[in-house]
């Protein structure tokens, strides 16, 4: 048979475990390596979820039959109180849970952001550490330093950029639809995931912006290094993330490469018919500077909030 659907992995995921599947599916499991790594994360996020919920609620037991119903068959129980009588006090309203302690809440985020890394399409992260490779060889092999140093901007901010399009589409999760049955949001998953790669990628960034400044000898210092490429890197994947929950991954890709491509005619490597003034302005936006930082924020803040709608999330058929 085939790979395990995403019901079948969530049985055996559960408290059901994998005696509940059918034959041919626990056949399937015992010979699948990959299978059983999807129920064993499916499994150690449940227990994580368990184990929130009974902090937040506490242990609860079902009424006895003599708590719940007997009061109401009791003679009077029901009668209308006399004419002028008060009437009787309401009851008080449950006590609301409390918050999962902060251990709790670290462990559940730790497992969701570990469960997403192990969703990330297998060709990310190779493809990632090969583009850094050759940024750092172009500024290492470059005739001019300084043009090395200029290009390694551009080249960052189209790494961010591609990696935020390649996990930002949320009804891309193969989770989707389960994660609506568990005390966890989807947007929260899907904020897991996305933090997980930009944060990978910028990291894997600036480790490069002090090799290429130090090691290489780069004509520009760490700092400078670093402030040439982080302000547009998250514009433009704030850019990207916003297209494609707006609308697409294909308007996301164009919203991202084309604020790409801006930003590197405004450098003036490539000569292209533009003024002088247009240049300076597209340098100084897609510049680090507080209202490039403050812009990115509002894309993912707003982009967030799509992602909060379930025609946003849920899978289309």
């Amino acid at each position: 048979m085939t790979h395990l659907d995403d019901e079948l992995i969530a049985r055996a995921g559960g408290t059901e475990g994998a005696d509940a599947l059918p034959a041919a599916a626990r056949a399937h499991l015992d010979g699948c390596a990959a299978c059983r790594e999807q129920v064993a994360g499916t499994a150690r996020l449940a227990s994580v979820l368990r184990d929130a919920d009974a902090e937040a609620v506490g242990e609860t037991t079902a009424p006895s039959f003599d708590v719940l119903i007997a009061p109401a068959l009791r003679e009077g129980a029901v009668d209308s109180p006399p004419m002028g009588a008060a009437a009787p006090a309401p009851a008080a309203l449950p006590r609301r849970a409390a918050k999962p302690a902060m251990t709790a809440s670290w462990r559940l985020t730790a497992a969701l952001v570990l469960r997403q890394a192990r969703l990330l399409p297998g060709l990310l992260w190779p493809l990632t550490a090969v583009g850094f490779a050759l940024l750092l060889g172009v500024v290492w092999r470059a005739p001019d330093p300084l043009v090395g140093a200029l290009l390694f901007g551009p080249g960052v901010t189209l790494l961010v950029t591609l990696g935020a399009l390649a996990v930002c589409e949320p009804r891309r999760d193969p989770r989707g639809e389960l994660l609506y049955a568990m005390p966890v949001p989807p947007v929260v998953v899907w904020l897991a995931r996305l933090t997980f790669v930009v944060g990978i990628d910028l990291l894997v960034a600036m480790t490069a912006s002090l090799l290429a400044s130090t090691v290489l000898a780069a004509p520009v210092g760490p700092l400078e290094m670093i402030g040439s490429w982080l302000g547009a890197a998250l514009l433009g994947a704030a850019l990207a993330v916003f297209g494609s929950v707006w609308r697409s991954p294909m308007v996301g890709a164009g919203f991202g490469l084309s604020a790409w491509a801006v930003g590197v005619l405004g450098l003036g490597v490539v000569p292209l018919p533009i003024s002088a003034d247009a240049s300076a302005a597209v340098v100084t936006v897609w510049s680090t500077n507080p209202a490039t930082l403050g812009a990115a924020a509002a894309l993912l803040t707003a982009s967030t909030w799509l992602v909060t709608r379930p025609d946003r999330t849920l899978p289309e058929d």
